[in-house]
């Protein structure tokens, strides 16, 4: 027995050095979260278990994301997005060194999924270590990186209150990208009245706060509820523009109405 146990110290020993090496040959290492959901019954469960295709999906939102941040403000955030699932591939599971199940929420009625035939999605939130220099090498590769070098990005939560539309969810994102100078807008929760945004920029929540108050946007009220680090609360509500303030504003019918009615879980 004494034996035995000395020979499962000797493992477990060999698997911590193994598991520190890994660590430090891969460099630079960063942590995030992410959802990742997948429509039942669609082509990617078709091939894997709902549950390790959810897996796939929010490791592959993961490392898409960090990419995202690695960009140079050359490039437009929205219009890079194809470009980076192509560089990066379809196998996400290279750029994790390690990663873990937060939430495992299953089978629930579609949400994140972004088409209006999908019923039911399989849902759950990662956290995973991302290998920061072969994420870079495969975008410089692909020509996406500047060689002016990378700026530094940091993440806020923006969390939404009092949301009465959907079109004031969409201004206050396109302003945040507009004015905010954000990487990306990725949706974390949403839910009646209210919506938590990840936002990827070069600002805090103070200094983010700030840019979104001096630009003003004419369909827009913000009213700023708390700005910690990491965290900016807003409440936002859709103001109906006049014929004057739309002509004056360069956006003919920019007003509520120029957001159109979405589809169904559509972000």
């Amino acid at each position: 027995m004494r034996r035995r146990r000395d020979d499962l110290s000797r493992l477990a020993l060999a698997a911590a050095l193994a598991a520190f090496a890994t660590a430090a040959a891969a460099g630079e290492i960063r942590q995030l979260e992410s959802v990742g959901a997948v429509a039942i019954g669609g082509e990617t469960t078709a091939n894997e278990p709902p549950h390790d295709a959810a897996v796939r999906a929010a490791l592959q939102e993961a490392a898409q994301r960090l990419a995202l941040e690695l960009l140079s403000a050359d490039f437009d955030p929205i219009g890079a997005e194809p470009a980076i699932a192509q560089a990066l591939g379809s196998d996400p599971f290279q750029y994790a060194t390690v990663y873990r199940i937060l939430e495992d929420r299953g089978e629930r009625p579609a949400l994140f999924v972004d088409d209006p035939e999908v019923e039911s999605e399989y849902v759950v939130v990662v956290e995973a270590h991302l290998d920061v220099d072969r994420i870079r090498q495969r975008m410089a590769a692909n020509g996406l990186l500047a060689p002016s070098g990378e700026a530094r990005w940091v993440q806020v939560h923006v969390v939404i209150e009092g949301l009465e539309s959907y079109g004031a969810y969409a201004a206050l994102r396109r302003v945040l990208i507009e004015e905010g100078g954000a990487r990306s807008t990725t949706p974390l929760e949403m839910e009646r009245g209210r919506a938590v945004l990840q936002v990827v920029s070069d600002r805090e929540a103070s200094a983010l706060l700030e840019a979104l108050l001096a630009a003003r946007p004419q369909n827009l009220r913000i009213v700023p509820l708390s700005a910690r680090r990491g965290t900016l609360r807003l409440r936002v509500r859709e103001v109906a523009l006049t014929p004057a303030a739309d002509a004056s504003a360069g956006h003919p019918g920019a007003g509520a109405g120029a957001i159109d009615t979405p589809r169904r879980n559509r972000y």
